[in-house]
């Protein structure tokens, strides 16, 4: 992937992101409230991996979106 592409990549995360974000989902990042600027630059970092968890509430909307790293082994 080039430059240019890796930066549509990240402009397209981070606004679905916000859209997200806009509708009062939670984003988070290791347990901390994150934004979706300081979730899409963790994830894009070449040698860090986090895994998406979706979180609903008791009538099954989503509620929050945790980002947690997952470690090589």
């Amino acid at each position: 992937m080039n430059e240019e592409e890796v930066q549509s990549v990240r402009e397209m995360m981070r606004m679905q992101l916000q859209k997200v974000q806009e509708r009062g989902v939670g984003l988070y990042m290791d347990d901390r409230p994150a934004s979706p600027e300081e979730v899409v630059r963790k994830c894009m970092q070449e040698q860090t991996v986090y895994m998406p968890d979706y979180v609903l509430n008791d009538m099954g909307i989503l509620e929050q979106v945790r980002f947690d790293r997952i470690d090589p082994q």
